[in-house]
């Protein structure tokens, strides 16, 4: 990908990508080597080693998404809409608890380099108006319990400033 780093480079482009643990050090290198291209990564797989980029790296930006609605892996095999909709329901308080827990401080040492991501899956049931209307109520909730200078950073502000900025 190195080559399309450099189109990126050329003409202002934002790189989004969805790594994986082993690509951590090739994207260190990237994000090294490209210090004028913004990456913007997303996905479970990097969620952990995330703020290792971001705390190195102000050119590098998470995007949180499902992650937002507790265990991926729920969230992904629970089958159809109806069986997600009465499960997320059912867990709401104890799912933003550990939402809160694993992601607040992070998004409040690295402000600017959070933003509210919109990626869902890839099952169509996920896509369902009410399953979205459902997330976005869970992730209003999660977002009112950023402190209050965060918040608006991570839900629009940051991805307006990128996009401005190209």
């Amino acid at each position: 990908f190195l080559e399309l780093y450099k189109v990126a480079d050329r003409h202002n482009l934002i790189v989004m990508m969805h790594p994986i643990a082993t690509q951590q050090q090739a994207l260190e290198q990237a994000l090294r080597d490209y210090p004028n291209v913004v990456f913007l990564f997303h996905g479970w797989e990097m969620a952990n080693w995330a703020t290792a980029l971001l705390s190195k790296y102000p050119n590098a930006h998470y995007s949180l998404d499902a992650d937002l609605f507790g265990d991926s892996g729920f969230f992904y095999n629970a089958g159809n809409k109806e069986n997600f909709s009465i499960r997320f329901k059912q867990n709401w308080q104890n799912t933003l608890n550990k939402t809160v827990g694993s992601w607040k401080s992070k998004i409040e040492q690295y402000p600017d380099q959070f933003l509210w991501g919109t990626d869902r899956g890839g099952f169509l049931w996920q896509y369902d108006s009410g399953v979205g209307a459902l997330l976005e109520e869970f992730s209003r909730a999660f977002i009112g319990q950023l402190n209050p200078v965060v918040q608006e950073k991570f839900a629009y502000k940051n991805a307006e400033r990128l996009l401005q900025e190209r």
